[in-house]
């Protein structure tokens, strides 16, 4: 189904650009320490978040593959 596709491929884009996001703060020279800091704490977070959602939908995937 598509809509399969479109989802996990929606999941990995946001992965990507909370990716990128982290990695455009870390090499910013403008902000302070603790700018920095709170920022890519919460990054960090929705990554966290990000992975565990991709986990979850790989882990229903294949349980549905299973199924068929």
């Amino acid at each position: 189904m598509r809509i399969l596709n479109i989802i996990n491929n929606e999941l990995v884009t946001q992965k990507l650009k909370l990716e990128h996001e982290l990695e455009r703060v870390l090499n910013l020279t403008t902000d302070t320490t603790e700018e920095k800091l709170d920022v890519c704490t919460k990054l960090i977070d929705k990554l966290t978040q990000s992975n565990a959602n991709i986990s979850t939908w790989e882990t229903y995937i294949n349980k549905e593959k299973e199924n068929k």
